[in-house]
Parts: structure tokens; sequence; C-alpha cells
């Protein structure tokens, strides 16, 4: 199942999943649509940025020039659009309160710290609360007017 990438409608945006790395120094990434499947490592969202564009101009170069789906395709026409696993989730964006977002999902804070620290990993329609609830709080905070 491809969720990534549009190109009947020429929308040409990748799906890239963040997840833990090997280690605490970097994030685990990977990206699938028609003909590929390629997984990088980097510290930050940039540097996984980087090494995936890099990763699809190579396809696109190699074994995607004769794809029908990826003609005329050039990968900085492609756009990233980033999925985090819960547990990075809050280590990339520690600003974002682990109970708060569990008290506004109607989650329990315990599992969700469980969530967090990937001791347990969300069900889909767990993972659609808190996204829910981290945009709702997005919502409000751009109401904000600071006096």
């Amino acid at each position: 199942m491809f969720n990534t990438l549009n190109i009947t409608r020429m929308e040409k945006h990748i799906v890239i999943v963040i997840e833990k790395g090997a280690d605490d120094t970097e994030l685990g990434a990977t990206m699938e649509a028609p003909g590929f499947f390629y997984a990088t490592v980097g510290a930050n969202e940039e540097e996984i940025t980087n090494n995936m564009r890099m990763l699809l101009a190579d396809f696109l170069k190699h074994e995607g020039k004769d794809m029908a789906e990826w003609q005329g395709v050039t990968a900085e026409q492609v756009t990233f659009n980033f999925e985090y696993d819960v547990a990075v989730l809050f280590e990339v964006f520690d600003a974002i309160k682990i109970n708060s977002i569990a008290k506004l999902a109607g989650i329990n804070q315990a599992l969700m710290r469980q969530y967090a620290s990937g001791v347990k990993n969300p069900s889909k329609q767990q993972a659609k609360k808190i996204e829910a609830a981290i945009r709702q709080l997005g919502e409000r905070l751009m109401q904000i007017t600071v006096a």
C-alpha cells in the first residue's frame, strides 16, 4: 500500500516515516513509493530530508527513469511530509508536554508516557487521538496574541 505519492494527479508528496534510530544520536526514516523503498538515518529532519532527496534523485536517474509513474518528475519537485512514531514525536518536539496531550486526547497519562518512551505502541485509533490533540493545541496556539 502506497500512502506516499499520488502521481496520477501529479501531487508530488512522499511521506517519510520517522522512528527512533539505532542509538540516541540519530533518527531512523523510511519512505516508500511506486518502485522503491528507502531507509536512512540522520540527526534531524533536515539531514533525513537531504538523504532522502539524494536517494530519490538517484532512483529517478536510474531505476525510475523508464517507469511511466515517474516520467517528468524530478527530485526537486517532490515535497516530503513527515509521519512520526509517537516516541520520536515527543523527542523531536520536546516543547509538547506528554501529560497535556494525554489529557486533550482522553488517554491515560501513564499509558501516554509508555507510548512516548517506546515501551508500548499506540493503536491506529489511539495515534489518531494523539494527532487530533496536537492539532487542537496547534490551533489554540495560532490564536494567541502576546501583549
